[in-house]
């Protein structure tokens, strides 16, 4: 999916260059932000969000691969497999 571009790793802000948004494949950034957003956090969708910090501190209870694979098709991915666990998570899913 083509979309504009946030610095994940520098506090979400717009990536710009050029005087432009910049935007390219953004598939793994739509991944990153689902799972790092808590539910109630993207105002155009308030049930989407998987929160990993609650799970990685025990504060959500359930089945953490289930739960990305139900987040990510609603948000139109398919998903063609999930491995690992909350530390070590590896997930290939496309937009389709």
């Amino acid at each position: 999916m083509i979309d504009i571009r946030v610095d994940i790793e520098g506090g979400f802000d717009l990536l710009i260059a050029n005087g432009d948004f910049v935007s390219n494949e953004s598939t793994r950034q739509h991944q990153t932000l689902l799972l790092l957003c808590e539910k109630g956090e993207l105002r155009e969708f308030p049930t989407r969000g998987i929160g990993i910090q609650g799970w990685i501190a025990d504060e959500v209870t359930g089945d953490f691969n289930s739960t990305v694979k139900r987040e990510y098709e609603a948000d139109g991915m398919k998903v063609l497999s999930i491995k690992g666990s909350i530390t070590n998570l590896q997930v290939e899913a496309v937009y389709e």
